[in-house]
């Protein structure tokens, strides 16, 4: 069931005729934390209400896969891995924001098949309590993952259905070459215990101490922080892996016009504030200012990465990653 951010909102308004505004909402799939105050903002601003479905960006491929259609009117968050996939098969549909001038094309489709939002990244995380029971430092590398003592202590979700983690994985294999990548990664699944199948789910299991430490995105990481919880990040040190998060009109809409007035409003300096004071991520547009954590996410060593090539080379990637690692 999509949540809803306006009460009076049904769901089947998402795939009702009508003009845009208050008689008809967009629906939306969505991975991406603090969306509700961000959905909220968009709604005051643009009269356009919203009903959305959280799930990871893997997950929403497979689903629009196994349907041959999309079943909501837009995609905001998550992996671009999975938008170029989605392009690449059909289901996407081209809009050239008029929002978008002042951007970088590197973080836009030329054809408009999806604009990047934000830029986040991924971390290290750990438990303080349970690092200091073991007796274990904090790593602060992906080659610090490889030890010994951090056996089973590890955790980490399966790139197939998380973005998040397609992109540490991309980010390796990118700045390492296909070799040693696959070699470090077989190094570090040596203290993997199994690999989740929720990208949430790492991080919330290492905050709540069951395991030590987590690969996450930065955004989760800073959140648990903010939220009390005992654990600290590291941005490693051998290469700090990054995505964009993107957003995109799915063809065959049943609401193209507020698809596309999220697609603007998201772009314009008013919907770049709001991700900029509700997420932890970095708001691409020019001149946002960011938060000092979230400007040392941007000054850390960030990998080397062609995200649409990472997202291109998905299948493959995803292919060796189950034939090296699946039966965990």
């Amino acid at each position: 069931m999509f949540k809803k951010v306006v009460a009076a909102v049904l769901l089947c308004a998402c795939f009702a005729g009508g003009a845009l505004g208050a008689e008809k909402s967009v629906s939306i799939f969505i991975a991406y934390t603090g969306i509700k105050p961000i959905l909220e903002a968009f709604t005051r601003d643009t009269g356009v209400k919203v009903d959305y479905l959280e799930m990871s960006s893997g997950e929403v491929l497979t689903r629009i896969r196994a349907a041959g259609k999309a079943q909501a009117d837009a995609w905001f968050g998550g992996g671009l891995d999975s938008y170029v996939a989605a392009a690449a098969e059909g289901f996407l549909e081209p809009y050239v924001s008029p929002e978008r001038a002042p951007y970088d094309a590197m973080f836009f489709n030329a054809e408009g098949l999806w604009s990047g939002i934000s830029l986040g990244s991924v971390v290290l995380l750990g438990n303080t309590e349970v690092l200091a029971k073991k007796g274990l430092s904090m790593p602060q590398s992906w080659e610090d993952l490889t030890k010994p003592e951090y056996k089973d202590e590890v955790l980490m979700a399966t790139p197939a259905v998380s973005g998040t983690f397609y992109a540490m994985v991309s980010g390796i294999l990118q700045t390492l070459g296909a070799e040693k990548g696959w070699k470090l990664l077989e190094a570090i699944d040596a203290n993997v215990p199994y690999y989740s199948k929720r990208g949430a789910e790492p991080a919330n299991k290492v905050s709540m101490g069951e395991a030590a430490v987590a690969v996450a995105p930065f955004d989760t990481a800073q959140r648990l922080q903010q939220e009390g919880y005992k654990v600290e990040m590291a941005f490693p040190k051998d290469g700090v892996p990054w995505y964009i998060a993107p957003v995109a009109v799915f063809k065959g809409a049943q609401n193209p016009e507020g698809a596309r007035a999220l697609v603007d409003w998201v772009l314009s300096e008013k919907g770049q504030a709001a991700l900029g004071e509700y997420n932890t991520q970095a708001p691409i547009r020019p001149g946002v200012k960011l938060a000092p954590a979230v400007q040392a996410m941007r000054d850390s060593n960030l990998m080397r990465m062609d995200v649409v090539k990472a997202g291109q080379d998905r299948e493959e990637t995803l292919k060796v990653w189950q034939e090296k690692f699946g039966s965990k």
